[in-house]
């Protein structure tokens, strides 16, 4: 009986889901279904699955099934985010040349390639928006730095001292400027053109207080940034990323400025003025593109950072007593608050098979029928609804490696963050790794997680061929381990760094310039906002020397240092460029590079729509 109401069920869901892969109405339906199903497996697990046999098995069982709530809570609420689409995103407002308000970008920097900070702030002068003003937040207080923005006619603003780091930097640049709007960007974050145009006619509105485009890398891609953001912005919940950001300042004034009480107070903003009733906007396109941490040391730090800032925000803020803001956006809060406990629950789930396996402790007690009618439908229903919701982006089993891999580092933070709080903002180095060195130390907990539940696997191996009964239960528990393992061997290979030169190669682009020297024409096939490569056809070019080449369609001059040959190619740095060079050179570098990013975007969304 059991298999033909399972066949019959299975029939019923892939119907479905092909039903709501064509119409929107049978998708919202789908996980409608799917949030059922949900609820009813929570319900059979707490009322008829509880081990009662010992008080180890309960405790362990009860500690299991919290993890599951936990866990589930938050799909069944991503589901239901990404399911509540009402309307298509909002109307894109044309631009009004009649209403200018003027603008003040802020591009914050601490410790970055100076020549990337220029690049950035090039950028940002190339914007076709005439009220602008461009000013550099150095809390590096670099003489260089402080020189070459001069140079090139640039803002500048340091501060004594970094009390509150990043807070303090970007409050102490509002206590120094005037203007209607703010620009927030980060030093490593290279603009498009029309990022102005495309969010200023949205505060004709009085109450919008933030327009936040995505954080883009040109070396990774985010699940949060492409979908769970948009989703939030329509309960006006979307979190505020600290960068890629248009601000009101009088609504900023209105909260006291950037909040200080959390290492994360982009998110802290965000929630403040949301609570002070502005409205908050996520447009959902590349607008400007940075670099992602290139190394496993540097992921772990960022993602550790997050996690403890988030939970020093909603200990001193407490959304749930912030009068401003309604029921669903506090939930939206909570359910991202809960998230970052997720990985108490992955390291539950890590762990649980191996209890049984090694130590005979039960964490769930129902027999083998009632297991595969509770648990398989809706398993399956959130795995397809994963694939409704985020196609090709990510899918259960990427999402399985990536919580393999930040379970362990999320949860030391969090138990670090209850015993001894995390005040000082530590800065995501985003470190250059010249080798492809092995990082153990970052991922020595995943290797003993491995090791661990390898040596369960061979235990509950032998005991299987042994026959000491429970052959059901070891079966599973093989089945859930293998699959603990494969996401874990993956998240241990994060550990080998990435070969990358520089910052300039992370962020290089492939281009067709012709560049004359010495009345020979050469090709510029690759551009970074540190310098280019051209072919060199057996011309030979000396490392340090100085070159002068000639853009053939500019009419430019380039002025530039050798810095390696090759027999095919040659690396130049761009040295003592004039202002109109650089400014030329970072207007073509962030087109072409916002341009392939945005092709990429662009291939996507037409992955979601069908």
């Amino acid at each position: 009986m059991e298999f033909y109401y399972l066949t019959g069920l299975f029939l019923i869901i892939i119907l479905l889901y092909l039903l709501a892969k064509k119409y929107d109405f049978v998708k919202q339906l789908f996980s409608k279904i799917t949030i059922t199903f949900l609820v009813v497996y929570l319900i059979w697990r707490l009322f008829y699955t509880i081990p009662i046999d010992s008080s180890v098995s309960l405790i362990f069982g009860i500690i299991l099934y919290i993890a599951e709530f936990i866990g589930l809570f938050v799909y069944g609420f991503f589901i239901y985010l990404f399911s509540n689409k009402l309307s298509n995103e909002h109307l894109y407002e044309a631009y009004d040349e009649s209403f200018q308000p003027s603008v003040a970008a802020s591009i914050c920097t601490y410790n970055e390639n100076s020549k990337l900070v220029i690049a950035t702030a090039l950028a940002v002068k190339a914007l076709r928006y005439p009220n602008k003003k461009i000013y550099i937040c150095d809390d590096g207080h670099r003489e260089e730095l402080k020189e070459m923005a001069e140079r090139f006619s640039i803002g500048y603003l340091s501060r004594e001292g970094n009390e509150h780091a990043k807070a303090g930097n970007i409050n102490y640049a509002l206590s120094q400027t005037t203007s209607d709007l703010v620009l927030l960007l980060d030093a490593d974050f290279i603009v498009k053109k029309n990022i102005i145009f495309e969010a200023v006619n949205y505060f004709k509105n009085p109450k919008m207080a933030l327009v936040q485009y995505p954080q883009t890398f040109y070396n990774e891609q985010e699940l949060f940034m492409r979908f769970l953001e948009p989703a939030l912005s329509r309960e006006n919940a979307l979190i505020h990323i600290g960068t890629n950001a248009i601000i009101r300042r009088s609504a900023l004034e209105e909260i006291g400025g950037v909040p200080t009480n959390s290492i994360t107070e982009d998110m802290a903003t965000g929630m403040l003025l949301q609570n002070a009733g502005y409205e908050t906007l996520f447009i959902n396109k590349a607008y400007a593109l940075g670099i992602t941490p290139y190394t496993a040391k540097e992921l772990a730090s960022q993602r550790s950072r997050w996690a403890q800032g988030t939970k020093q925000i909603f200990d001193h803020f407490k959304p749930r007593k912030l009068k401003g803001l309604s029921l669903m956006q506090k939930l939206c809060y909570y359910n991202s608050y809960l998230y970052w406990f997720t990985s108490f629950q992955k390291i539950i789930f890590l762990l649980a098979p191996t209890l049984f396996m090694v130590f005979d402790i039960f964490l769930v007690r129902s027999n083998n029928h009632q297991l595969l009618l509770f648990f398989l439908p809706p398993f399956v229903m959130i795995t397809l609804s994963f694939r409704l919701y985020v196609p090709k982006i990510r899918n259960l089993t990427s999402s399985h490696i990536y919580d393999c891999f930040v379970a362990p580092i999320h949860t030391g933070a969090l138990l670090k963050e209850f015993f001894k709080p995390q005040k000082k903002f530590n800065v995501t180095k985003k470190e250059i790794v010249g080798s492809n060195a092995f990082d153990w130390r970052t991922v020595f907990p995943h290797i003993v997680l491995f090791c661990w539940i390898l040596f369960a696997c061979i235990i509950a191996l032998y005991r299987l061929i042994r026959g000491e009964g429970y052959e059901f239960g070891y079966i599973v528990t093989l089945v859930w381990s293998v699959y603990n393992l494969y996401g874990l061997f993956y998240a241990i290979t994060i550990g080998k760094n990435r070969d990358i030169e520089s910052d300039s190669e992370a962020l290089s682009i492939t281009v067709n310039r012709q560049l004359s020297y010495d009345s020979k024409i050469f090709e510029m096939y690759q551009m970074s906002f540190n310098g280019f490569r051209i072919r060199t056809g057996g011309e030979s070019f000396i490392p340090g020397e100085n070159y002068m080449f000639v853009d053939q369609q500019q009419g430019l001059q380039i002025t530039s240092v050798c810095r390696e040959t090759q027999e095919a190619y040659t690396t130049f740095s761009f040295e003592d460029l004039t202002p109109q060079s650089a400014e030329e050179l970072a207007s073509y570098y962030s087109d072409q590079l916002n341009a392939a990013k945005q092709l990429e975007f662009d291939m996507e969304d037409d992955l979601v729509e069908s």
